[in-house]
């Protein structure tokens, strides 16, 4: 490539995306990407695409360029993906309230059935308590 001409005015899009599939595919491995490659790969492509359109081969060369594009919205997937997760997964304090709230609810259940369980055997008063309170699967 002409170092003073832009990688549009030298090559077709599919001729770039043909030679530069090996770079988009390298990314995966050295960003350690292991899951959601598909994604990744849209993303790689996306960014392929992005330097394709805004190359200035005065600026400097494509090549580096597009390593640069292809990453950067690799990595900006990444961190978008890290940002969901942290927002929307349990914390371990979140997780002691649940747990806290299910054993108070599991404890009020229990009250609520006690009139009915004194009617009962010690093997049927367990087996409500564990199948219909706490929603164990049945042997």
């Amino acid at each position: 490539m002409n170092n003073h001409q832009s990688a549009r005015q030298q090559y077709s899009f599919e001729d770039i995306y043909q030679q530069y599939t090996p770079l988009v595919h390298g990314m995966l491995q050295r960003l350690h990407i292991h899951s959601n490659h598909e994604d990744f790969l849209q993303a790689g492509y996306v960014g392929l695409w992005l330097a394709y359109q805004h190359h200035d081969g005065e600026r400097g060369s494509f090549p580096a360029y597009a390593f640069l594009r292809v990453r950067g919205e690799m990595l900006a997937m990444l961190r978008k993906d890290a940002n969901y997760y942290d927002r929307h997964s349990f914390s371990s304090n979140d997780q002691e309230n649940v747990d806290m709230a299910m054993s108070e609810s599991w404890m009020s259940d229990v009250d609520t059935l006690a009139p009915y369980l004194n009617r009962l055997s010690d093997r049927e008063q367990r087996w409500v308590i564990e199948h219909a309170v706490h929603d164990l699967p049945r042997a």
